[in-house]
């Protein structure tokens, strides 16, 4: 059990990664964070907040499982791995905020939807769906990294994921790049933990 002196573990997962990276590193401590986000993601509707958690841990889960089967594959992977736990982070505070804040984001589903049926009725004849008095209407919540270094995180990956003149390039020193792939591990399990943490006090035994 943690002690005030005590390191969390979650710390020495990601310091003893960096400092010892290896794709079988990797794997084990995926599996402890994973191991840690099944015991916790128990089913539970008692509220638009516990609902909202429960489906942001069932996708970081997802986010997780494809950065252990991508670990020794190119950059750009991982990258959307990390691209995609940012936006869950901030997912996670969001709802964690508020119960209105977490019924706006099961909510912004709808939204989603009704963009999408915008875009269809502009490609199909008129009439030919009639769904566009069922979707909500509304602005979607802006998704945006929390300070100056998660936004270069941010703009890093995004680099890596689309077809950018940097990656088509210089592709060995982009999505090829192991060292690339190496930095963004170690940031995904430093984003899972503090995931799971935003909704889950863990005591370490």
């Amino acid at each position: 059990m943690d002690t005030e002196n005590d390191v969390p573990y979650p710390v020495t997962a990601v310091t003893d990664l960096a400092n010892n990276y290896s794709a079988e590193h990797f794997r084990f401590a995926m599996g402890h964070c994973r191991d840690v986000i099944a015991k916790v993601i128990a089913e539970d509707n008692r509220s638009d907040q516990q609902i909202a958690r429960v489906r942001i841990l069932k996708h970081l889960d997802i986010q997780l499982g494809r950065a252990v089967r991508w670990i020794e594959e190119d950059a750009d992977l991982m990258a959307g791995v990390m691209r995609n736990l940012i936006e869950l982070k901030f997912w996670a505070y969001f709802v964690s905020d508020s119960p209105a804040r977490a019924t706006q984001f099961i909510s912004e589903a709808e939204i989603d939807a009704r963009e999408l049926f915008d875009k269809l009725e502009k490609v199909v004849p008129a009439g030919t769906y009639q769904l566009g008095n069922m979707l909500a209407k509304g602005k979607r919540v802006t998704v945006e990294p929390s300070d100056a270094e998660e936004a270069l995180l941010w703009k890093m990956c995004s680099k890596l994921i689309h077809p950018s003149s940097w990656v088509i390039n210089h592709p060995a020193d982009t999505i090829h790049n192991a060292y690339q792939r190496q930095v963004l591990a170690v940031y995904v399990v430093f984003y899972g933990w503090g995931i799971i943490r935003i909704f889950h006090t863990i005591v370490w035994e």
